[in-house]
């Protein structure tokens, strides 16, 4: 009888609260990176801080982000959603209200993906740059699962762009491919891996 009244308080709970509310919160991590470093975030508006910055964000969708620094032309787009999985749950168990609930907290959206990598261009006629620990870090960040699946298999296009501009020799290519898997092994965070790869290189 007392695990009874248990689960009975325990699906009210859920019935006026919204289940994507109780499971995944109203907030969001992301995780913000720019090209160069130090470029302001907003996101609608609110300022969230510097590059490189993991911050909470509200859930919601028609959300814009903009990057911003003195010199450089400023970025803006919509942060992309999906709806949380959760959602649908939250209507079987829920009920009308609770779904109602998590429209109106935003909790029915998920931020898909959840890390951002903005390269801005310079305030110059061409808004060119040929820096390659930028373009370094632009394809392993653009291609991450590719890049990451080509090294596991010992090449493809985008790893031999990455060692063609490393500088390494071609007979020392095999080798290197290998050295760059057990990098990207030990590191999931592609700008970081990115990072690794040309302090470890030393690429100018």
């Amino acid at each position: 009888m007392r695990n009874a009244r248990i689960l009975a308080v325990l699906a009210a709970l859920l019935y006026l609260t919204g289940c994507a509310s109780v499971v995944s919160g109203t907030d969001q991590k992301l995780t913000f990176n720019s090209e160069p470093e130090e470029a302001t975030v907003m996101v609608s508006g609110r300022v969230l801080g510097k590059t490189p910055i993991t911050v909470p964000v509200d859930r919601g969708s028609n959300q814009s982000i903009t990057f911003e620094k003195e010199g450089y032309e400023t970025y803006t787009a919509q942060l992309s959603t999906t709806t949380n999985p959760w959602f649908f749950g939250n209507i079987v168990i829920g009920g009308l209200l609770g779904s109602t609930t998590d429209g109106v907290s935003g909790a029915i959206h998920e931020f898909s993906p959840d890390q951002y990598f903005v390269t801005l261009k310079p305030e110059t006629p061409s808004g060119i740059s040929t820096s390659k620990p930028r373009q370094i870090k632009e394809i392993i960040i653009a291609f991450s699962g590719e890049f990451r699946h080509q090294l596991a298999s010992g090449g493809g296009e985008k790893v031999d762009t990455i060692v063609q501009l490393l500088g390494v020799d071609a007979s020392e290519k095999a080798t290197t491919i290998r050295a760059l898997n057990q990098l990207a092994l030990a590191n999931e965070n592609d700008l970081e891996l990115a990072k690794t790869i040309i302090e470890v290189y030393e690429v100018q």
